[in-house]
């Protein structure tokens, strides 16, 4: 799937602050990979409509790399992820270095671009829940750049989406001239923490323009579909959120870190370990994806580099094939209709496989309450 034909001279644009972020970035899924795991570029990135956000300690080591020695063209985001050790504040809302001498801004804008970024991220620290300065001074702060291919880095505790603050944060928002990137912080998934969260989110991204999501999961469908120009999709459940700096990110169950899994029909992000036990006794679901190529999804039971690797490129493969019915489909009403009646189909299936698999709907597999409500909500 992999396609350089769609980011046309990357060595003459990268460093070009005049090229205005959506015009490199409309329209594309992005894959939110971490720079320590993979030491090269993923064949299973569709350079048509995606591209790659590299994030981590090593993040722009690694995408200079992916530049220089793996010639990639697609366009790329390098996000430092400030956001995870640094709470904003109404003096300082961005993370620039101490131990430099005359750094600024637009300095660490240049800095990722000079390392082959195609646009450039704020480093914006964590934004509390209600810390309406914290959130003004991003918005001060993003008045003063002068460059057009900067994105505003955003990082919200995802209480900014519940219905007492969402109108906040949409009319903050709409004051950044620049565009703008969601980051939902939250331990597990953040659309699960208040079941009016889905919807306003649609409220943010439909209601202010250029907005996109990053570092999230099939939300970014969602988004997409109901007004964000961009969104990336975190290849492992550690890149799909993140929690607040000083904090742990809870697990389930202790023991082996072992992949997450994106199961085609259910439309949901499973454990190995989950699915090998579900299916112990059962044929597991085929996939057809070109590293599956029938095989079932149970077989990824490994913490091996290999296995890790192969679990994410069949991640990365199965919603690339949605990205291309997503830009197939017309935008608007039938796209929004398309999303819904996929998520809708996916809902449905449920009942199909604990039946097929003799388990009760308590026993079975639960429906995700945000693929509910994609699958639910009104399109209008």
């Amino acid at each position: 799937m992999s396609n350089p034909r769609s980011f046309r001279s990357p060595a003459l644009q990268v460093l070009d602050a005049t090229v205005p972020a959506t015009s490199v970035l409309s329209g594309r899924v992005l894959l939110h990979e971490e720079s320590r795991f993979i030491p090269h570029q993923r064949g299973a990135v569709d350079n048509e409509h995606g591209g790659v956000v590299m994030t981590g300690n090593t993040a722009d080591v690694r995408a200079l790399k992916l530049r220089t020695e793996a010639a990639f063209t697609g366009p790329m985001l390098i996000d430092s992820a400030p956001y995870k050790t640094y709470t904003a504040t109404a003096e300082q809302p961005f993370l620039l270095p101490l131990d430099e001498m005359f750094v600024s801004v637009d300095v660490s804008l240049g800095f990722q671009k000079a390392r082959g970024a195609s646009a450039a991220l704020t480093p914006t620290g964590y934004i509390p829940p209600g810390d309406s300065k914290a959130l003004k001074a991003v918005i001060r702060e993003a008045s003063l750049i002068e460059r057009a291919d900067t994105v505003v880095s955003l990082p919200i505790d995802v209480t900014w989406l519940r219905d007492d603050r969402v109108g906040q944060l949409i009319a903050a928002c709409a004051r950044i001239s620049q565009p703008k990137a969601l980051v939902m912080i939250a331990q597990f998934d953040p659309l699960k923490q208040s079941k009016e969260l889905p919807a306003n989110l649609r409220r943010v991204v439909s209601e202010v323009e250029n907005m996109m999501l990053l570092r999230t999961d099939l939300a970014a469908f969602d988004a997409m579909v109901h007004g964000a120009f961009c969104a990336g999709i975190g290849v492992s459940s550690t890149v799909r959120h993140s929690v607040a700096p000083g904090e742990k990110p809870a697990v389930n169950k202790p023991g082996p870190n072992y992949p997450s899994v994106l199961m085609p029909e259910l439309m949901r992000f499973s454990g190995a370990e989950a699915l090998s036990n579900r299916y112990a006794n059962a044929d597991a679901p085929p996939c057809y994806c070109a590293v599956c190529n029938g095989r079932g999804i149970d077989r990824f039971l490994g913490t091996d580099r290999d296995t890790r690797i192969e679990a994410g490129d069949h991640n990365v493969l199965t919603w690339s094939a949605w990205v291309e019915e997503m830009a197939s489909t017309a935008p608007g009403l039938q796209r929004k209709t398309w999303w819904r009646n996929k998520c809708a189909a996916a809902v449905d299936s449920y009942a199909l496989e604990n039946q097929r698999l003799g388990l009760s709907p308590r026993k079975g597999f639960q429906v995700p309450p945000p693929l509910r409500g994609w699958a639910t909500l009104p399109v209008s």
